[in-house]
């Protein structure tokens, strides 16, 4: 058998809303037998009677880069397309992503990732949560791992995403990149449809609390060099001194947001109280972090 162009690599948490991920993969304009598809997780058991796909069945439910990672092993593709299973792939998805990869130097290349919902405050989750995969503009940049494609060679060479990490592993990830040389795409021609099915002011500001909660600023450290944001917020000394200053990184994170998108979006600009308030949100989850990283120390 033919050694497959292309394998998708899903992490699996929501078996009924994976459905929907396969049955868009099921559509794609690519051959049907050009790619393999693999989901890891502890609740696919049953999906491969269902629809061609490889399982990876884990016990629990593993950090998303280890879970990346299993299945990159499992994989047998030149090229690595990530999928969150609450993502839905437009029907040229993956030749999308084949053709971005095909650029001279580019190691990844992330998507679009366009909100589900229309709904108000679901779509301030889009412009506050994924706000950089939004535009219709191409750059580089780090990208987004709910829907990312990079060169087998390439993700070998760095060594896979960091298992340690439980969120903005994909942001690592694409440092590294940086790092060996290889370029980082945004391409909004790749295109998925994200139902992550926030759709009110508490997810909001509750789904932006505990992501900066889980992340802190432990990446920024690794790369402080990497943006002058990250060596700013990196030198600040003291939890109780960033807290001080939380408003004005949460309006200079919101601005930047309203900056990158207003020119496909202008109405973004009516979001952008929210916009603000989710970073507001964020940067206290980020605090947290702080002082507790600071007893843990304290108590070592």
């Amino acid at each position: 058998m033919a050694k497959p162009v292309v394998s998708v690599i899903i992490p699996c948490s929501r078996p009924v809303q994976v459905k929907q991920t396969l049955e868009c993969l099921a559509r794609q304009t690519c051959p049907a037998d050009m790619p393999e598809i693999i989901l890891i997780g502890p609740s696919c058991a049953g999906l491969d009677d269902l629809y061609p796909v490889k399982v990876s069945e884990t016990k629990t439910l593993c950090s998303p880069g280890k879970a990346r990672n299993i299945g990159a092993r499992a994989a047998s593709g030149t090229y690595l397309l990530f999928l969150d299973d609450d993502c839905e792939p437009a029907p040229d998805w993956i030749a999308e992503n084949l053709r971005a990869l095909e650029a001279p130097g580019v190691g990844a290349v992330g998507g679009r990732i366009a909100g589900k919902s229309p709904g108000f405050f679901a779509r301030c989750v889009d412009f506050s949560r994924f706000g950089f995969a939004q535009t219709q503009e191409a750059r580089e940049t780090w990208v987004c791992s709910a829907s990312l494609g990079v060169k087998r060679q390439a993700f070998e060479t760095v060594g896979g995403f960091n298992e340690q990490l439980h969120t903005e592993e994909d942001i690592d990830f694409c440092f590294r990149l940086w790092m060996y040389g290889y370029k980082t795409l945004y391409q909004p021609a790749i295109q998925v449809l994200h139902d992550h099915g926030r759709t009110t002011l508490l997810a909001l500001v509750s789904y932006s609390y505990y992501a900066g909660r889980a992340s802190g600023l432990a990446v920024k450290r690794l790369y402080p060099h990497f943006s002058r944001r990250n060596k700013l917020l990196t030198s600040i000394p003291l939890p109780w001194l960033y807290l001080l200053l939380i408003l004005p990184i949460a309006t200079g994170a919101a601005l930047n947001l309203i900056r990158v998108n207003i020119k496909t979006y202008p109405q973004v600009i009516l979001y952008a109280p929210f916009i603000l308030l989710a970073k507001i949100a964020s940067q206290l989850g980020t605090w947290r972090w702080l002082t507790r990283e600071g007893k843990h120390k304290a108590g070592a």
